[in-house]
């Protein structure tokens, strides 16, 4: 059955993404003005745009910029949604007044260039778009419904490994991390290499390939050392069976949980053969 993916169209991504993108020209054609990126609120954390219709999981993009807003910059109340764009995607320093100032003079530069009703309108479509968060670790929000958590100890170890959702319309899960006798998570632990592999219950119907899995962290090019304590995290998929390998240890092997899926309004016309998905031999 077809399903409607959260990522982000080419449509759906206006009119931010599209301002990133220069145009095409000829030598005839003015180049023309460059206008304000307005990126996503964390550089490691993957934000999806739902349907008209919010999936299961999904939450308004300014709910989630203002609880970020307010641990970051405490004393600050955005004024607009401009204000909760650039504060969640750009990092300011100082008091609340010389905050307060920063935002006044970055609106009044690109108000010069680009208009104030045309920068408000891009920054009201944002906030009012649906995003399915992944990568955000639980306790991170109130608006994450932490239902799906799997913490599971690792074997001769005193860690954890935990599971826990991220976009469902991505069919997208993530791993990280804990100390078993704190919960608290941390940045890998020990010497390990986490691989994914075939279904070991039908290796025939996937690719008969492995392949070694980075974290969000080092995949965005950012050393090991660098990455800030508790915050390493893979993102993995639904269904995907993953092997963690440790040197002078068993390896230890586990598969991602299928989160249901309801049915759509899709109707497929089809005529549906009934036979029993597992048998006896």
């Amino acid at each position: 059955m077809k399903t409607t993916s959260a990522r982000k169209t080419a449509k759906a991504q206006e009119p931010y993404d599209d301002i990133k993108r220069p145009r095409k020209r000829t030598t005839k054609t003015p180049k023309p003005k460059e206008r304000p990126s307005l990126p996503p609120a964390s550089a490691s954390l993957g934000l999806s745009s739902t349907p008209p219709r919010p999936a299961p999981g999904a939450v308004q993009y300014r709910k989630l910029c203002i609880e970020q807003i307010r641990k970051m910059y405490p004393g600050v109340e955005p004024r607009s949604d401009y204000d909760i764009e650039r504060l969640s995607s750009t990092r300011f320093k100082g008091t609340p007044a010389e905050i307060y100032a920063a935002l006044d003079k970055d609106l009044a530069s690109n108000v010069q260039s680009h208009g104030y009703d045309y920068l408000m309108d891009c920054a009201k479509k944002l906030m009012d778009s649906y995003i399915e968060p992944t990568g955000m670790k639980p306790g991170d929000s109130v608006y994450l419904d932490n239902r799906g958590v799997f913490v599971r100890p690792i074997p001769d170890s005193k860690y954890s490994l935990r599971l826990f959702p991220g976009s469902l319309s991505a069919a997208e899960y993530c791993l990280d991390f804990v100390d078993s006798a704190t919960g608290e998570p941390v940045n890998s632990p020990f010497d390990y290499e986490l691989w994914a592999v075939p279904d070991p219950d039908a290796p025939w119907l996937s690719l008969p390939m492995t392949g070694k899995l980075r974290s969000i962290e080092r995949g965005h090019g950012i050393k090991q050392k660098d990455i800030l304590p508790g915050e390493e995290k893979f993102v993995l998929r639904d269904g995907q069976t993953c092997v963690l390998m440790r040197p002078g240890k068993r390896p230890a092997r586990f598969t991602v949980p299928l989160r249901r899926v309801e049915a759509t309004d899709v109707v497929e016309d089809v005529d549906v053969i009934d036979l029993p998905k597992v048998i006896d031999p």
